[in-house]
């Protein structure tokens, strides 16, 4: 086979893959990406997140997330005595299914209507903490002592939401669901003696070491790019 009949065969297969496009103008309109922000996350106390995301159609019913947050601290309530540090990130990737296929009442650019969704997720999170052990420690060993924390945690989740398009750029996303996660702590020099170690809310009430079901309830608002 010469390369100008590989030329007309590529030429050929173009042209019938432009025409099928034109003559579906409805599924292009679904097929625009959605940027998102996750306002819940952000007013989480026990981990302050700036949270986004991308949602990107995949086909004219099914699209893929891309989501990523950055963890930069935590409320204030806690005892001024033992400090605490707290940063981390996480990341998650998601599968959705759209459920509703009849024909849209009005224009849509992104894919709206009732889903369903498969989500992995990662954590990560660095804690660093000055823990006040006067009131235990004998007087040969310093009063404040640092450690260091780090947790990681994945997670595999079923999501049920509904998506809805607000004129012609706004998205809002409402989700549910539940799955499983895994966590593991590392400590350094080694973990404090429970004697004074006071615990926090991340990695001893959430993201406790071991396995654990979890459930997902959330919101954000979008904005489809076209």
């Amino acid at each position: 086979m010469t390369s100008q009949r590989i030329w007309q065969i590529c030429l050929s297969l173009a042209l019938v893959w432009a025409q099928v496009e034109e003559d579906r103008p409805e599924e292009r309109q679904l097929r625009q990406p959605v940027l998102k922000f996750f306002p819940l996350a952000l007013m989480d106390p026990f981990q302050y997140t700036l949270q986004l995301g991308l949602e990107v159609p995949a086909s004219s019913s099914s699209s893929f997330q891309v989501e990523a947050g950055w963890v930069f601290g935590h409320l204030g309530f806690e005892d001024a005595s033992r400090d605490l540090s707290q940063q981390g990130f996480k990341a998650r990737l998601q599968w959705r299914e759209y459920l509703d296929s009849s024909p849209p009442k009005n224009i849509r650019y992104t894919l709206t209507g009732p889903y369903l969704g498969l989500q992995g997720g990662f954590q990560f999170y660095q804690q660093n903490l000055d823990i006040d052990t006067a009131y235990v420690a004998p007087p040969t060993i310093p009063s404040s002592v640092p450690y260091e924390r780090t947790i990681q945690a994945f997670s595999l989740s079923l999501l049920v939401g509904y998506q809805l398009q607000v004129g012609t750029h706004l998205v809002i996303d409402i989700f549910g669901g539940v799955g499983a996660r895994y966590s593991q702590h590392r400590w350094r020099p080694q973990k404090p003696p429970i004697s004074y170690y006071p615990g926090r809310a991340i990695g001893d009430i959430i993201l406790r070491p071991g396995g654990r079901p979890i459930p997902h309830i959330g919101l954000s608002v979008g904005w489809i790019f076209h």
